[in-house]
């Protein structure tokens, strides 16, 4: 999580050690209007079991852990439910694999 904004790895570092989540990632280059190069988005490599736990908690603790949306099997969440995106093709684009959170 090297080059990340101050809170985002602190909240990524408590979520991937209470979800055993081996694999984040954090600053990169990513089409469209990603938060990922300014350094306050991390994604989480996961299986669906997980994800779901962590998608869920991520946004019951929205406030504590300073979290703006959250996408995860190509539904976003900014904290009034779940809405579908597009098909962006691919199983990693569409956030198949891995729980996206952006951070405030």
């Amino acid at each position: 999580m090297d080059g990340v904004a101050s809170n985002v790895a602190e909240a990524g570092e408590k979520l991937r050690c209470m979800f055993g989540v081996d694999t984040v990632l954090g600053i990169g280059s990513r089409g469209g209007t990603s938060d990922h190069p300014s350094g306050k988005a991390l994604d989480f490599m996961v299986d669906s079991a997980t994800g779901d736990r962590l998608a869920e908690y991520a946004l019951a603790h929205a406030d504590e852990l300073d979290i703006k949306y959250v996408i995860w099997e190509q539904r976003i969440n900014t904290g009034d439910g779940w809405e579908m995106q597009e098909d962006r093709g691919g199983a990693t684009a569409n956030h198949m694999d891995h729980v996206h959170i952006s951070f405030n």
